[in-house]
């Protein structure tokens, strides 16, 4: 092998180390490993924190603040029924597609099926009384 092909090829490996390691490091940081952690919801209703984050940002004056309140009150109770009715309409068809499934299983599928059912049923429990534990890492 004369020398101009051999330190081609060199070249040729090192480039493709450094490309790998470049495609690494971006793919690290743009699947991390372990999911990041949610920042804790600031407390108080919907309302009050949009009237608090404009107040300040928009310099409503004390009347604007008066006038404003009572609209964004009620928008608030209009988006909590749709989330709730949105959540029922999910949990419904959710709830037909489990019906559905659930005879083409065998029993052990069933069993896994119905365990799976009872770990996101304790994760949202969890996410709805607050606490941000992990989920457990899939095996």
């Amino acid at each position: 092998m004369n020398p101009l092909s051999r330190n081609a090829i060199i070249g040729y490996l090192a480039a493709t180390f450094v490309a790998g390691a470049v495609a690494g490091v971006f793919g690290a940081r743009a699947f991390p490993a372990t999911p990041a952690p949610r920042h804790p919801r600031p407390t108080g209703s919907m309302s009050e924190r949009i009237l608090k984050r404009w107040t300040t940002d928009l310099h409503l004056k004390p009347e604007q603040v008066v006038q404003i309140e009572p609209i964004l009150k009620a928008s608030e109770t209009e988006v909590s029924g749709i989330h709730q009715e949105t959540e029922r309409r999910m949990k419904a068809s959710f709830e037909r597609m489990h019906q559905q499934v659930t005879p083409l299983l065998d029993e052990e599928q069933r069993r896994l099926l119905d365990e799976l059912r009872k770990k996101m049923d304790r994760r949202k429990t969890d996410r709805s009384h607050g606490t941000n534990a992990p989920a457990a890492p899939a095996r």
